[in-house]
């Protein structure tokens, strides 16, 4: 008698779209970090436009918190 082995539920685990936002928002980050990052074989010009790169990532999240938590105030209001 043959015993057949019984499927792992966790081999076919479908990703929540909680879990896609979260991958994707991480290669975002992790493709324009690669953008911005200085390296020392880069020449002078380029180093000074990556920093230019970081400083307006920065500016745009800066920008961006305020918009994010009346999201998330008006999420909470629109709950309770």
């Amino acid at each position: 008698m043959s015993a057949t082995p019984t499927p792992d539920p966790s081999e076919h685990k479908v990703p929540s779209k909680g879990e896609e936002l979260a991958e994707k928002a991480q290669a975002a980050y992790q493709w324009w970090d690669n953008l911005a990052t200085f390296h020392a074989e880069d020449p002078l010009w380029l180093g000074a436009a990556k920093i230019g790169f970081r400083v307006i990532g920065i500016l745009v999240l800066l920008a961006m918190s305020p918009l994010i938590l009346l999201g998330l105030l008006l999420a909470l209001m629109a709950v309770s």
